[in-house]
């Protein structure tokens, strides 16, 4: 399992982890990446690779 972090301060809405997404763990909201399906989060960490913002953090639990 794993916890998914958007950092609203730093999300500016621009959609990229929306779109890379394989699992459809996001959606955009309020011009905001929102998680609306944890469960689905294949832990594959591309959400982090194309945030420019550095918003998006998967953050592994032991």
């Amino acid at each position: 399992m794993a916890e998914i972090i958007i950092d609203e301060k730093k999300c500016n809405g621009c959609g990229a982890c929306v779109d890379a997404c394989p699992g459809d763990v996001y959606e955009l909201r309020e011009n905001k990446a929102v998680v609306v399906n944890p469960d689905a989060c294949h832990h594959c960490h591309t959400c982090e690779e194309v945030c420019e913002q550095d918003a998006c953090h998967i953050v592994e639990e032991e």
